[in-house]
């Protein structure tokens, strides 16, 4: 039978015989409250970034966090901007804050191996600077020996993989892929009671120019939210990137840790 994986599911007792075992990994899923069009649950991005370090956990026997659900703010050309209704975002010092502060918690638990599974595309930057930070103020209170990967579930997409998923219209590229093909099939897969397909309109996907203004011009973005097409998305086709994203996470960390 395997072990309860979620840190909050767990005594506080459990989790610390647990955190005392020599190669225990710790993983702290990040991900966003971000529309994701009519069709897919405001969640996707936490929802997503959870499942997936869950089935890692269960393959390493690790640890998962409770997810930081609220995150960076949307971008217009990524995400479809910060001014869309159920978007609720954080401002960047705010994140950067939050995850420095939970990863020195989690080191102070006992934890040395961690890792932020992110599941967001503007949380980057911000999730690099609070790795930073956290690792230099460990440091300063004598703790030099606690290491963090951190990396975007949807690290790599190989080729085989996108003429598997990609099987009617070509791959937009990971930046318009916000409720598209790749979130649709994925929530089609891990969660479909939260999939309505029916509301899921023929999008063709979004154009964008090269730059960014302030505030935001709304009329770039299509009505829904959605920034490419999801029509043909398949549970199956979730299953196959589910397993290649959970192979390149756990790959990573038998790497490194």
């Amino acid at each position: 039978m395997s072990r309860q994986v979620d840190m909050a599911l767990m005594s506080a007792h459990e989790y610390r015989r647990r955190l005392a075992e020599p190669k225990t990994v710790l993983l702290l899923p990040v991900g966003a409250m971000e529309q994701h069009g009519a069709h897919l649950p405001i969640g996707t991005d936490w929802m997503m970034a959870q499942f997936i370090a869950r089935r890692v956990a269960a393959r390493i026997d690790g640890i998962v966090a409770a997810p930081i659900t609220y995150a960076a703010k949307s971008g217009v050309r990524t995400g479809g901007g910060n001014f869309q209704s159920g978007t609720t975002s954080l401002d960047g010092i705010t994140l950067i804050t939050m995850v420095k502060d939970i990863v020195k918690e989690l080191v102070r638990h006992g934890a040395r191996r961690l890792t932020i599974i992110d599941g967001h595309f503007e949380n980057r930057f911000f999730l690099d600077e609070a790795c930073d930070l956290a690792m230099r103020e460990l440091r300063m209170d004598g703790i030099d020996d606690a290491r963090v990967l951190k990396m975007v579930y949807a690290a790599e997409f190989p080729n085989p993989l996108i003429d598997a998923v990609y099987t009617d219209h070509e791959f937009p590229g990971l930046d318009l892929e916000h409720g598209g093909l790749l979130e649709t099939s994925m929530m089609l897969y891990c969660y479909p009671e939260f999939v309505q397909m029916e509301r899921l309109g023929n999008e063709s996907a979004a154009r964008f120019p090269p730059y960014d203004l302030f505030p935001p011009r709304t009329e770039w973005v299509p009505a829904s939210g959605v920034l490419s097409s999801g029509l043909s998305a398949t549970p199956e086709k979730g299953r196959l990137l589910v397993e290649c994203f959970v192979n390149q996470v756990a790959d990573a960390i038998n790497a490194e840790f």
